[in-house]
């Protein structure tokens, strides 16, 4: 007996000694260090500015071009000794000659068959599109990184659920050792207390697990080494009033960045048609030149000369490449606009979607909580009962095994709500 005892009080010593102090972030902090941590935000912040750059090149096309030059040699003939035939000097074989040219152009387009002004437009589009993309670059991160950071904080809830159920079976240890001593009860009620501990624990390590692999996962996304816990507050947990759905139904079509990247590409594939019409028009330029130029015989006297041209020039048949890349044109066209058509219709599936588990969610919370208050009023009244030894301990592991799953409904159904919360977030590119 009393080595059953010395087993059974040594299933009940505490876990080991408590972690390392690590990290702990906030929300508001996760998400910012997200944002410069995201190589998809930093491609989409690289990919904006290069597109706000070919707008500035498009708007170049309208000016001259303008380019000067400079040059400077010197040239030697070896020839034999000649005589002049009108002086009649004799003149040296061996001549060295030197040159010096200083030119000046400019070239401006008159007229493009309109190829500037689509160019500009698709330059335009490029940049409206570059935006949206970065805007949802950075709405996907925060997603991300609040979905990784609310993981984190649901594990370490789990984990106390685990330790609240092993302080529960500890209990019950003790009242199944304390019955066994007074033969108020069987040995197999201790050994199966022993069972439950070593259950209890075995659930805590899992749950450890998986949340020492979530803060690691949180620390990869805020871009640091190591493990990263989530530091909670009150407000993050409140629940908000959506309001009229079709009103943010409509908010998600003008604002989404998914809806606005797609209406940029059907923009850009507008343009791209209007370039590829150009090339049925001429196109007209005017171009000029100065040039001064010189060389040793005269003393270097910079001689002035100076010229100018307007071309005219129209691509009469260029054996249907003109019409393949219209047709081209198009077809990208329709498909931009066919996408446009269904990214909206996704972003309305989504966010209908999201809306329905957001209310579910809320609801489950209400229930979930009702439940939680039954299941722990229930466990201390079959704790006692079992104490007093008027039921068995078959009867008060059911109570027991409730409250722990009403505890873990509990803690899925608040983090569910912040979930859907966050992907409506994502969808309307904006918090609630």
């Amino acid at each position: 007996m009393r080595r059953l005892s010395l087993v059974l009080t040594c299933c009940a010593i505490p876990l080991g000694a408590a972690r390392a102090q690590q990290r702990s972030l906030t929300l508001a902090e996760a998400l910012e260090l997200a944002q410069r941590a995201d190589p998809s935000v930093v491609q989409a912040e690289g990919t904006a500015r290069t597109a706000g750059a070919a707008v500035r090149a498009a708007w170049g096309e309208f000016l001259p071009r303008i380019s000067s030059g400079a040059n400077y040699g010197k040239s030697f003939s070896a020839l034999p000794s000649r005589t002049d035939p009108i002086t009649g000097q004799v003149l040296g074989g061996n001549v060295t000659t030197g040159s010096l040219g200083l030119t000046a152009s400019a070239s401006i387009d008159l007229f493009t068959g309109f190829r500037r002004g689509a160019n500009l437009s698709l330059n335009r589009a490029n940049v409206t599109d570059a935006d949206a993309s970065l805007a949802d670059a950075r709405a996907q991160a925060a997603l991300r990184t609040t979905s990784q950071f609310l993981q984190v904080l649901q594990s370490a809830d789990l984990v106390r659920v685990r330790q609240d159920a092993i302080r529960r079976a500890q209990d019950k240890l003790a009242i199944a050792n304390a019955k066994l001593a007074t033969r108020a009860a069987t040995i197999a009620d201790s050994l199966q207390a022993v069972v439950d501990v070593s259950r209890a624990r075995s659930q805590l390590l899992q749950e450890q697990q998986g949340l020492i692999a979530a803060q690691a996962a949180l620390a990869r996304m805020v871009g640091l080494d190591g493990q990263v816990s989530a530091s909670s507050d009150s407000s993050l947990f409140r629940l908000v009033a959506v309001g009229d759905t079709a009103t943010l139904m409509a908010e998600a079509m003008a604002r989404s960045p998914t809806v606005v990247k797609a209406s940029a590409k059907v923009r850009s594939a507008r343009a791209s048609v209007g370039i590829n019409k150009a090339g049925y028009w001429p196109s007209l330029a005017l171009s000029g030149s100065t040039s001064l130029s010189g060389s040793s015989t005269t003393n270097y006297d910079l001689l002035s000369g100076r010229g100018f041209s307007l071309g005219l020039s129209w691509n009469l048949f260029d054996r249907f490449a003109r019409e393949r890349n219209l047709v081209q044109a198009h077809a990208n066209l329709e498909a931009a606009q066919a996408s446009e058509a269904d990214a909206r219709r996704g972003v309305s599936a989504g966010l209908t979607t999201q809306l329905g588990a957001l209310g579910v969610a809320e609801q489950r919370i209400a229930l979930a909580t009702q439940s939680l208050e039954a299941a722990r009023a229930n466990a201390r009244v079959q704790t006692e009962r079992y104490r007093l030894g008027s039921i068995s301990i078959e009867q008060l592991n059911q109570a027991l095994d409730a409250l722990s799953a009403a505890e873990t409904e509990a803690v899925n159904a608040r983090y569910d709500y912040l979930r859907a919360k966050a992907q409506i977030e994502a969808i309307l590119g904006r918090s609630l």
